[in-house]
């Protein structure tokens, strides 16, 4: 159990099983990177990311064929102002607007913490397939220990519901009103047809579990607490503590064990610390290869390291209960958060603590990545501190309730667009000390201006090309008190209202800019998204030497993959005509068409569509 060698990588559990499509994905997170939500698309579509040309303007194809298929099958809430400020100037973002959805704990004090998500897939002869992902990961670039449960099964058919999947059910019912705005109604179809069908799908448990329980916390009817029962011995994994919460837990059992952050348990009083014979940290080689990463990946945000993994195990007699999610081991967790664990039941020889702090012998396991944590030195919370980062959450809480609307206006002669940001219905409050900017996260800082509270109205003005027009706007707050200062900086999705219809097809130009480009993306669309496929493909169709590729000879080869592709696989021809019919909505986009590639394309089109 927990071997550190066994590692499964978020994008390998979002991929479709073999011969399934995506039919939606939901999902939950606190904090959320743009640019790493982009994986899930990526995933879905089960593209190779890597080129290993020198001409990484090849990376923006697979990625935004990704979006373009499958963004609008996926529906991601998160947590209200956790959304953190993306390099400017990123274009596919826009095609993520539209299913980022902010939402709000019900109770007051309460976050919105789940890291689930709910995958429908279907294959051609119409199984249903689901899957479902309980972890402690958030949709970012994190390099972190984290902890995931990944479940798998097929939809029954059958009349009755499986009782233990109603807590899920609930779940999934029970996201649409913890929303901030409005969702679209695909998003709300699919949230009703997962609440229907996931209480008829059986569930394969992991290797050597019997049973297992859905723990929903903080929505109405599901207010029980999970780590109940009997617990002989517990043990209690979480980056974040609370001496109420660990005191809570550890009425029950002795010889407990307690695994957290430095930086954690110097705040637990002392006579938390004595509850707990054995407390270990992660030891610091454990995030070598975390460090290493840093290096190599290019990141919007300080990215978390360490250890971030929620995890909760008791022995009670031969048996061993797990739990394992989003919930940290604090009040707010076990309290008004919105959070998920999953609990697995198993015997205590395979997956009770001794098994799981076992030492290694040979590779390295759980234990071998610990160190004893053995003086402890009280530190009391820094009330300066914890005062600015009260502040900076009211204006966070502020600004995520007063229903900003970025709202378009017309077409300048320019070609830019006035985009103004408008207060809702309700006034926006700020408290004393505090200091707020906003910009649109495609401009960055540099078009920042100052936020002023006060009733619904305007509340900053920018100027925008068509493809930089996005929900997304950042946010910077500072906080001043007591001589010191805070700054942190979020992004809102905001309404966007007056968009033009053409939005997208304004990114595919953008995005698509030469004909070189265009070509690329026609093959590798042809090679199924295989990227060492299509640069074969590439190689094969000659330039004339002009720069831009402005004119292409289209030779057999190439043409040879549109008929092979007509007669053993013609869904990949309906992706080429997508783009092609975009492209040719405007005189702009059409002249990005290779010369000599519409007169190959229209009669293999002509017969794919007098193959239906």
């Amino acid at each position: 159990m927990l071997d550190p060698q066994d590692r499964i990588l978020f994008t390998e559990a979002l991929r479709p099983p073999d011969d399934h499509e995506l039919s939606w994905a939901i999902g939950t997170t606190f904090t959320l990177d743009l640019v790493a939500a982009v994986a899930a698309p990526l995933a879905f579509a089960l593209f190779d990311w890597k080129d290993d040309s020198s001409d990484h303007r090849a990376d923006a194809i697979p990625l935004l064929e990704a979006l373009r298929r499958y963004a609008d099958r996926m529906t991601v809430f998160v947590q209200a102002g956790q959304i953190a400020v993306p390099k400017p100037q990123q274009f596919l973002l826009s095609y993520l607007d539209e299913s980022i959805v902010e939402a709000v704990a019900p109770q007051r004090g309460g976050l919105f913490h789940p890291k689930v998500w709910l995958l429908r897939f279907e294959d051609a002869e119409g199984g249903i397939r689901y899957r479902f992902l309980c972890q402690s990961r958030n949709l970012t670039f994190d390099r972190a220990w984290d902890s995931a449960v990944v479940l798998e099964g097929p939809l029954i058919d059958r009349k009755n519901a499986f009782s233990v999947n109603r807590p899920l059910s609930d779940f999934v019912a029970a996201l649409p009103s913890m929303a901030t705005g409005s969702l679209h109604a695909e998003a709300r179809q699919r949230i009703r047809q997962a609440e229907r069908e996931v209480l008829r799908v059986e569930w394969d448990l992991p290797e050597g579990f019997a049973e297992h329980t859905f723990w929903p916390m903080g929505v109405e009817d599901h207010r029980k607490h999970p780590i109940s029962g009997r617990r002989d011995r517990s043990l209690v994994v979480a980056p974040f503590v609370g001496d109420a919460a660990l005191s809570g837990l550890m009425e029950d059992g002795a010889d407990n064990v307690l695994i957290s952050k430095v930086e954690s348990l110097q705040e637990l009083k002392p006579e938390t610390i004595e509850l707990f014979p054995e407390i270990y940290v992660l030891d610091e080689a454990a995030d070598i290869d975390a460090r290493a990463a840093e290096e190599t990946v290019d990141v919007v945000n300080d990215a978390l390291t360490g250890l971030h993994a929620k995890i909760y195990v008791a022995d009670a007699g031969w048996h061993a209960r797990i739990w394992t999610g989003s919930t940290n081991a604090t009040d707010a967790g076990f309290g008004p958060n919105v959070e998920f664990l999953v609990e697995l039941r198993g015997p205590k020889s395979r997956f009770g603590i001794e098994a799981l702090l076992s030492p290694g012998s040979g590779e390295a396991r759980f234990r071998d990545l610990l160190k004893r944590y053995e003086t402890h030195e009280y530190r009391p919370p820094d009330e300066v501190e914890e005062g600015l980062r009260v502040t900076i959450e009211e204006v966070r809480a502020a600004l995520a309730r007063a229903e900003l609307i970025a709202r378009v206006g017309g077409e300048q002669e320019s070609g830019l667009f006035t985009v103004a940001v408008i207060r809702g219905r309700r006034r926006l409050k700020l408290p004393e000390g505090a200091a707020v900017r906003c910009w649109p996260v495609m401009h960055g800082e540099g078009s920042a201006v100052g936020v002023e509270p006060g009733p619904a109205g305007p509340l900053a003005t920018f100027e925008m090309a068509g493809e930089e027009l996005t929900g997304f706007f950042a946010f910077s707050v500072e906080a001043s008190a007591g001589g010191r200062k805070r700054e942190e900086r979020f992004t809102l999705n905001l309404t966007l209202e007056g968009a033009p219809e053409d939005r997208r097809e304004r990114v595919l130009r953008t995005v698509l800019k030469d004909r070189d480009r265009v070509l690329r993306f026609l093959l590798f669309l042809l090679a199924a998204g295989d990227a060492q496929q299509a640069a074969a493909l590439l190689t094969s169709v000659q330039s004339d030497g002009k720069a831009d590729g402005a004119a292409l000879s289209l030779d057999l080869p190439l043409f040879e993959s549109m008929l092979r592709a007509l007669e053993r696989q013609p869904s990949k021809l309906d992706h080429v005509a997508r783009v092609v019919d975009d492209l040719r909505k405007t005189t702009d986009g059409e002249s990005l068409i290779p010369d000599g590639f519409l007169e190959v394309w229209e009669p293999i089109w002509a017969a794919r569509q007098a193959l239906r």
